[in-house]
């Protein structure tokens, strides 16, 4: 038999080993993924095993890190825009943060902050998951930048405006 010939019992085991194998990642992804391996570069999961699309990374692409920096600081602008609209008598358009509001600006500061942060965070660590079979937690993050940027040429115009 030539070494190009394979045996059939060969190809059968061959096929039984494939056929064990897991279709999903058995990997876990925990915080100190995120802390340990994100945060200071020693993830070794740079790509995926497997052509799917729901996998998990130990290393996040710098770019979309800072997208999520980005997404983090035009929210502190957003709220700093608020306050002083609402300083020159505009109201706050959504009702839970309208009731923070009410409660203490720090406190509406905090949760703003820590919602979009708990956010950021969520969507890279999904960046390769599929969400409603449209588009991945990568795509969602990078939306955000011009949605807040136009949030912010509008808080804009109405502070010129007021």
């Amino acid at each position: 038999m030539s070494h190009h010939q394979h045996s059939p019992a060969i190809d059968e085991a061959a096929t039984a080993i494939a056929e064990r194998r897991e279709k999903h990642d058995r990997r876990r992804h925990s915080w100190r993924t995120v802390t340990y391996c994100g945060f200071h570069a020693r993830g070794r999961r740079r790509h995926a095993r497997r052509s799917e699309h729901n996998y998990y990374l130990d290393w996040y692409d710098p770019k979309l890190v800072f997208t999520g920096i980005a997404v983090l600081l035009m929210s502190c602008l957003d709220a700093l825009f608020t306050l002083t609209l609402i300083s020159k008598g505009a109201t706050e358009a959504n009702y839970f943060m309208a009731r923070l509001l009410e409660t203490s600006d720090g406190l509406f500061v905090a949760v703003k902050l820590a919602v979009t942060a708990f956010g950021i965070v969520f969507l890279m660590m999904h960046s390769h998951f599929q969400v409603l079979r449209i588009t991945n937690g990568k795509r969602l993050l990078q939306f955000a930048v011009p949605v807040y940027g136009l949030l912010i040429c509008y808080e804009l115009i109405l502070l010129g405006v007021m």
